[in-house]
């Protein structure tokens, strides 16, 4: 279900939330109204003089202003922290996603048509949200309480602000366990964690002060609304992504892991990451906050590892490994906590050494996407393949290849093409209704060289593109379902830069280089930061965490190379 009337969002915002002066369009404002009944507003402000620019809100509730999606009081204020009543947020349901049949405003005071559910029977007929919470209960979005109570002046908590959404729209996917990322996650209700799982999926979830601490029993503010509200519009696809309120990275590392890595990446919680040490011959599980060494997982002999992944859930890895004299190239995944093989299966016999590789999981960790591209004198031809993660059957072989990314709702797939003229592009694969990818379309090229060139789907859904010319580089964020091209920013890369990153949230980027050295950009704000050096990066499917691969500058090169190591980087709360 989509949204379908900014105007109306705001209007449910601005009268269901400004109940404490409500003001009515058929008598002066010095006339008393009843408090029941809710009534117009003036025009939204952008600004409130209760909501500065440095409040953590701050960007939900003035970018939802600039929208005309939500209003504040007549007295220039917003009062972003008072609660917001369960009938209050029955509205808000309404006006933001069950728009198409406009409420009626008869005599000045607001009804609706009756549904055919049974009212509540604490919210009689003549109720002023009697009809938003009759409807938000058909659609789905709230419940009752036992002996057919809704306490429409009760406080919603968070958690069923949250879960509400999430439920009334469908949002799916994510695992129970990364709840445990909160350190108040055993206050989350039993009923709620499904739901609360998806919205974190989803991305909806706003916390403030604490990154990791949800407070899934208190009263939802103004403000949380508000950010909750931002959120799914970005899910939605109709709002840019704003940063989490008032972090940024923190250029002290949180921790160091004594490792050379040819590749890594992160679980999707950002707590663990997974290591493909440089010979090929181990795969290490490290603790991101504490450092430790979860797991080690050999080769095993004439076999080495050519690309790695972690589960977004970071139970499982899975790698793609060949084996000598014979270059037999095979899938294998392991449980994590115990070491051991889940299965292992063969992908092809390549009669020769693989040139480069890359591995996967979907977000549902249902699947693994690998790559495989054997050298140019190999008999096999590059291929790109889909496998189910439980037993490692083949799904799909695609009739393309190149490097790759899914996007979060598991329903595109975008793959680089290096055709002989070097010019790149994109193409998009789209999730059929048997279940499988199938060709959607081309994005249109770029103006720029691809002399290097980095792809990431956002967590609401559009693909970031960074091409980079000699001199400079090239955002483009593109929509998937339509293929339309939503924004272009240019980002100060240089041609000596070998280290290129972005980040799933859609401001971070990393570039690297011996010449210009390693910088850390926001492309919402367009600061750029210096940063220690780095010569590979990953960063958190969230965008909250940041590996680089580096090593010591002051180190003496006594065997042609100083040792690497890999620093952890987070964005921090204020």
């Amino acid at each position: 279900m989509r949204f379908r009337s900014p105007f109306c969002l705001g209007l449910a915002l601005s009268l269901s939330l400004s109940l404490l002066a409500p003001l009515s369009a058929s008598v002066s404002a010095q006339t008393p109204v009843p408090a029941q009944v809710p009534a117009p507003t003036p025009a939204p402000s952008t600004s409130f003089r209760d909501v500065p620019a440095d409040y953590w809100a701050y960007e939900y509730i003035s970018g939802l202003a600039r929208f005309s999606v939500i209003s504040g009081f007549p007295d220039g204020t917003f009062q972003p922290n008072e609660p917001v009543t369960r009938a209050q947020f029955a509205a808000i349901l309404n006006q933001a996603f069950m728009s198409a049949q406009p409420f009626q405003v008869p005599n000045g005071r607001l009804n609706a048509t009756q549904p055919a559910t049974p009212p509540f029977a604490d919210v009689p007929n003549n109720h002023w949200a009697a009809g938003y919470i009759a409807k938000a209960r058909t659609a789905g979005f709230l419940s009752g309480y036992p002996g057919n109570q809704f306490r429409p002046n009760q406080p919603i908590p968070r958690v069923q602000a949250l879960i509400s959404i999430a439920n009334g729209l469908g949002y799916q996917g994510g695992s129970v366990a990364e709840l445990s990322a909160y350190r108040d996650a055993a206050a989350i209700p039993e009923y709620a964690r499904p739901g609360i799982t998806a919205a974190r999926a989803a991305n909806i979830v706003v916390n403030y002060p604490g990154l990791d601490q949800l407070l899934p029993n208190r009263p939802a503010t103004r403000a949380e609304i508000a950010a909750f509200v931002y959120q799914a519009l970005v899910k939605d696809g109709r709002a840019q992504p704003v940063a989490a309120a008032g972090a940024r990275w923190n250029k002290t590392p949180i921790t160091t892991l004594p490792t050379a890595a040819a590749g890594f990446s992160f679980s999707a919680d950002g707590q663990r990451l997974l290591a493909l040490t440089t010979d090929g011959a181990t795969l290490q599980i490290w603790n991101t906050q504490t450092g430790a060494l979860i797991k080690e997982i050999a080769a095993g002999d004439q076999t080495r590892f050519d690309g790695a992944a972690i589960s977004k859930d970071g139970t499982t890895v899975a790698a793609i490994a060949q084996t000598s004299p014979t270059n037999t190239v095979e899938l294998a995944a392991w449980a994590i906590e115990t070491g051991q093989p889940l299965w292992k299966k063969t992908i092809s016999r390549a009669e020769s050494a693989i040139d480069g590789s890359q591995i996967a999981f979907s977000n549902d960790n249902q699947r693994i996407i690998t790559f495989v591209n054997p050298q140019q004198d190999g008999a096999s031809a590059p291929q790109l393949a889909l496998w189910n993660t439980a037993n490692g059957e083949a799904v799909q072989s695609l009739d393309t290849s190149g490097r790759f990314a899914i996007s979060p709702n598991g329903q595109f797939l975008a793959i680089q093409i290096y055709p002989n003229d070097s010019s790149g592009r994109v193409d998009l694969w789209r999730l059929n209704q048997s279940g499988l990818f199938e060709y959607a379309r081309t994005l249109p090229p770029e103006d720029v060289l691809f002399w290097g060139m980095n792809i990431v789907f956002r967590n609401d859904g559009l693909l970031n593109v960074l091409t980079r010319s000699p001199y400079d580089g090239l955002l483009v964020t593109w929509n998937p379902e339509t293929g339309a091209r939503v924004t272009s920013t240019g980002l100060p890369a240089d041609r000596s830069d070998d280290a290129i990153g972005l980040s799933p949230d859609g401001d971070s980027y990393f570039f690297g280089g011996p010449v210009a050295g390693a910088r850390l950009g926001s492309v919402k704000t367009g600061e750029v930061q210096d940063w220690p050096s780095g010569y590979r990066v990953a960063f958190s499917d969230r965008g909250n965490y940041l590996a680089i691969l580096s090593h010591d500058p002051g180190e003496v090169w006594t065997l042609g190379r100083p040792t690497p190591f890999i620093t952890i980087y987070a964005k921090t709360a204020p």
